[in-house]
């Protein structure tokens, strides 16, 4: 049965307020080929300062055409619009941690893959993952020697490859 905690993600009460994540999602404008977008770690009280943290994960081209629905739906349960995403945007979405979490993990199980049935295949199995089960892979992809080891093995688990 497919996991419905991202929607209870409850938005941010102003989107210029701190979200309850360290985790935000920016847009990175690509020369002349659209745009790809990028989890970011901040500092949880680190208020307007600027552009800081550290980049996490970042997706373009097809992986991010493959999911594209669930990184719109994530803005929209924090209180942005759908067409807020674009190329021009420089201000970053704050976006409550389950879903930061989930795309983050999209991001790193997706980057690598091309043929549109595996980037379904595989965005399906992580979105349909318990919150608990996300944080846990979010984790093991994002952090340690082994990410690219452990990616590999959560495309296979999840996939049929």
């Amino acid at each position: 049965m497919p996991s419905t905690a991202t929607a209870r993600c409850s938005p941010p009460a102003s989107r210029r307020g701190s979200a309850d994540s360290a985790l935000e999602l920016r847009v990175l404008p690509r020369d002349g080929l659209g745009y790809g977008v990028a989890l970011y770690r901040v500092e949880a009280d680190r208020g307007e300062i600027g552009p800081a943290g550290e980049l996490v994960i970042r997706v373009w081209g097809e992986p991010l055409l493959g999911i594209l629905d669930q990184v719109l739906a994530a803005i929209r349960r924090a209180g942005y619009r759908s067409t807020d995403l674009s190329a021009t945007r420089r201000a970053p979405f704050k976006v409550c941690e389950e879903d930061a979490v989930r795309l983050g993990l999209l991001f790193a199980a997706l980057k690598p893959l091309q043929k549109h049935r595996r980037i379904e295949e595989v965005a399906r199995a992580i979105s349909s993952m318990e919150p608990e089960e996300a944080h846990y892979w979010f984790s093991k992809v994002t952090t340690g020697p082994e990410q690219g080891r452990v990616r590999r093995a959560l495309r296979i688990m999840v996939s049929d490859e």
